[in-house]
This record gives C-alpha cells, sequence and structure tokens, in this order.
C-alpha cells in the first residue's frame, strides 16, 4: 500500500484489491449466495466513493467510502469469526481466519478514525501538529493502537477520538484473551499417568 498510493491508479488498485479480498473471504467462509450479495452490495460503493473522492478530492466523499468501509469489513469479520469460533475441530484454516480478522479489525477502526476526523476536523495530530490524516496514517494509527504498541507520533486530540482509542486497545487485548480461550477449550487436557 504506500507504495502504491502516491498515485490515483495506485490507489484505485489497492482499492480493487482491498474488494476483492474481502469479497473472496466472505464467501469463503460464508458460502451462501445472500452473503456474498450483501459484500457485493457494500463493496461497490466503497469503491465507487473512493473513484468519487480520488477525482474530486471532496472530503465527504472520503468519508462516504470509509464508512462503506467499515461497514464492509464489519461484516466481513463477523462472517470469519463466526467460522473461526464455531465448536468443531480447530484447523489450521481457522487459525490464520483468527489472524486475518485481527488484522481486519485494525483496518475496521482505521476506517472509522477516518469517519471521525470528517465530523470532528482537527481529531488528531501527526508529530504535534493537528492535520488530517490520510488512510495509511489512519491504518499506522490503527495497529499501534491494536497492538498497544503506541509509538505516540499520531495522537488522538479530541475526546471523541480518545475514546474510540480506547475501544480499539480493548478491543485488541480482549480479542487475544478471547481467542486463546477459545483456543484451549477446544484442545482437550490429557491427563498424565501415575
Amino acid at each position: 500500500m504506500p507504495y502504491l498510493v502516491a498515485t490515483t491508479q495506485g490507489r484505485v488498485l489497492v482499492g480493487v484489491l482491498n474488494i476483492f479480498i474481502l469479497v473472496t473471504a466472505v464467501a469463503a467462509v460464508k458460502r451462501s449466495t445472500l452473503s456474498f450479495a450483501i459484500a457485493i452490495l457494500l463493496g461497490l460503493p466503497t469503491l465507487c466513493f473512493q473513484i468519487l473522492a480520488l477525482q474530486s478530492g471532496l472530503p465527504g466523499h472520503f468519508a462516504s467510502s470509509w464508512g462503506f468501509g467499515a461497514a464492509f469489513y464489519a461484516f466481513t469479520i463477523a462472517n470469519l469469526l463466526r467460522y473461526v469460533l464455531r465448536r468443531d475441530m480447530m484447523t489450521v484454516d481457522k487459525l490464520y481466519g483468527a489472524v486475518a480478522a485481527y488484522l481486519m479489525i485494525a483496518i475496521l477502526w482505521a476506517y472509522l478514525y477516518g469517519v471521525l476526523q470528517y465530523f470532528y476536523p482537527g481529531a488528531y495530530a501527526y508529530q504535534g501538529t493537528p492535520q488530517t490524516l490520510d488512510m495509511a496514517d489512519l491504518i499506522f494509527y490503527s495497529f499501534t493502537v491494536l497492538t498497544t504498541a503506541g509509538f505516540g507520533d499520531v495522537t488522538a486530540l479530541l475526546i471523541q477520538t480518545r475514546f474510540a482509542t480506547i475501544l480499539e486497545s480493548v478491543t485488541g487485548v480482549m480479542y487475544v484473551a478471547i481467542l486463546i480461550a477459545r483456543l484451549t477449550g477446544v484442545y482437550p487436557i490429557v491427563a498424565t499417568k501415575p
């Protein structure tokens, strides 16, 4: 992503690949016509608003794209977690799905932060200077919050974005705790012989 977003064509390519990955993820874990249709219905406006935003530069189009993108990620994550946490045999696919869901949660929050900064201008500061962040910076910020690394070069300035930051960091910690509890519940404890 960081190498492609310098041009409009690169950003559209990243958007198309993003939509393709999410649609295929939904199709792989849900395998129903309805879920596939919902994925398409969420993906198309995301991509269309992104193209409009890149052509016009209007913040409202970016916010609309990010809003639909957040809904699309939430739908995909819900389907993926339903598959991962289903009570049956733990497989390598489920482990990969759990990791993918964790990564998608960070991107979902990045989209939500983008929408927040549209409604609350001056919500973030980069290296101490308030500014509007692009999606690459929002993804960076989201991953530092979700993993609780918190490098500090991007900070939330307003109470609305500070509380969203708290919710994301709690989500990251709870996701790992719940996933470990689920994995330990799947594998039976082997009794040692006396």
